[in-house]
This record gives structure tokens, sequence and C-alpha cells, in this order.
């Protein structure tokens, strides 16, 4: 969800950390061979070979000419950091490896994008000091990898940062709102009916703050493990003390759709579910605007 978030609003969204995700467009919006393409996006095989990057960037200049996405010359100045773990049988580092090839197709410049694939991960969110062991792949997918992957993806957005916080809460504090606020009726599109945000006490008492928006993977949604992603993912201690509210928009599980509670990047909720008009694109962009200030 981060790279269709990033490329469909590239004129607002200036950066993007890529956590073992495959590249925009990657399902191409094929239902009648939806198996075949999540298969070719996740884990590809003799049946389903990777995606093709530069194929995608060409649907995407074709769909930012018709503006359902913003043109991606903005994409030329932004930062992008792109992990794969070399332990990840979920999404394969070969089709991670597509999505560094589209930023390139799409004109980012080389030394704009970090590409970290060494480490012995399995599918999850990395640590420096929380979660399971490093190789494996299983719930809460957050592992401890002597890595700090938020502090990394933030330093390479944003340049340098006041070292973080000790403390996931710093100075800071977490904020309960509803989602319902920025889309009707949030379950009917797998939204949850309350998502949260990290605030610190400077952003809290209008201090001028940044934004930073963190979707949850599958199966990481507060119905399913409760505060374990937003405490424990390692934001928030780099947020508090460098002035960055962090927006954790939050799914919920739908029985028949979308079972692991993930974000829409192949169509179960909507036909637009890759552009500007898609309901969960639509509703995470409002909350940003919310906590700008230009709602």
């Amino acid at each position: 969800m981060a790279t269709q978030f990033h490329v469909a609003f590239s004129s607002t969204i200036f950066g993007v950390g890529v956590i073992a995700g495959g590249p925009y467009y990657c399902t191409q919006g094929h239902w009648f061979a939806l198996w075949f393409y999540l298969g070719q996006c996740t884990n590809p095989s003799f049946w389903a070979s990777k995606p093709r990057a530069a194929k995608l960037v060409a649907q995407a200049r074709r769909f930012a000419r018709r503006q359902e996405i913003d043109d991606l010359d903005h994409l030329r100045d932004d930062k992008i950091y792109i992990f794969s773990g070399t332990e990840d049988r979920s999404v394969r580092p070969s089709v991670v490896a597509q999505t560094k090839s589209f930023y390139e197709l799409a004109d980012v410049p080389i030394e704009n994008i970090q590409s970290v694939d060494r480490i012995h991960a399995g599918h999850a969110m990395i640590t420096a000091g929380y979660g399971g062991a490093c190789e494996k792949t299983t719930s809460p997918f957050i592992n401890n990898c002597d890595y700090d992957q938020a502090g990394a993806i933030l330093r390479h957005i944003y340049g340098e940062l006041n070292p973080r916080h000790r403390s996931p809460m710093g100075s800071g504090e977490i904020i309960e709102f509803s989602q319902a606020t920025f889309i009707r009726n949030p379950k009917s599109h797998s939204l949850s009916e309350k998502g949260y945000a990290y605030v610190p006490k400077l952003c809290s008492e209008g201090g001028l703050c940044r934004v930073h928006i963190v979707f949850h993977g599958c199966q990481q949604t507060t119905s399913m493990l409760g505060d374990l992603f937003y405490m424990h993912a390692g934001y928030n201690e780099w947020a508090a003390m460098n002035s960055i509210i962090v927006l954790y928009p939050q799914l919920v599980p739908a029985r028949w759709t979308n079972p692991n509670g993930c974000w829409d990047w192949w169509g179960y909720d909507s036909a637009d579910y890759y552009n500007k008009a898609g309901p969960q694109m639509v509703a995470v962009m409002a909350m940003i605007k919310h906590l700008a200030g230009r709602s």
C-alpha cells in the first residue's frame, strides 16, 4: 500500500519506505486471473513469472495522463527506502527488486533509492530490540534483527534527525480517532471504525510538525494484535524527538474479501483501488490533510 499511495499522490507525498512490497499496480486489476497475478506479485513460480517494472511504469504514465494519479515527474526528487529480507517467502526478493526497478524507470535518481536486501529476515517489520526471531515469518510480524528499520526509513526520507527517545511513548501520546469522520461506513471498505496517531507533545501544543503515514501489514490490525504494532514498530521513538506525527490508519478483516486485514492492492474493495479515487486512498488522504491542518 505504501508504494501505491506514494505513486498516486506523489505531488503531496515526498518519500516512501517500502517493506517487502511489490511494485505499483502489480496485479494490474485482473480479477479474471486474480490468483495468477497474486502469485506473480508475492511468490513467483514457473506458472507466474515475476512482475515487469517497465510495463507497470508505462501503465502508471497512462493513468497519470488520465489524471487518475499524479504525474510521475513528482517522483524524481523523492527519497525511496526499499527492504526485502533474504528469508522472506511471502513476498519474494525478486518481486521487491521490481519495486526498485519501477522507481528507477520512473526517473528517480539512484542516489535517492536506499535498497536493503541482505538481512536474514522473514516477512516482517524489523527492529533493533523487539519481536520474534529475525528469520521467522510469524505473528505479530515484528522481528528483532538488531536493525532499526523505522529509524532507517525516517532518516532516509527526512535527513538528519535527533536521536530517538528511549520509550515508545516519549513525551507524546497515542490518539484514538474515528475513521468514520473521513469515510462513510468504513467497515464496508474493510476500514476499522478507529484509527490511531502518535502525537508528540510539541505537536499537540501547536508546534510545526510533519506527518508520516505508517500502513500496517497483513494480519497486523489492532483487531488482531491490539496495540503491538503501533507501540513497537519503532516509529514513535523517533517521532517524539523530531516533531513528527505518525498516522496509523487501521483496517479490519472482512471474512470473504479480506480475511487477513490487508490494504487493498489488488481490487477487493474497489476497481479504483490503485488511484486517487480508491475509497481507502481517499480516506487516508483525508486523514493526512486533517492532521496537517488543511481540512
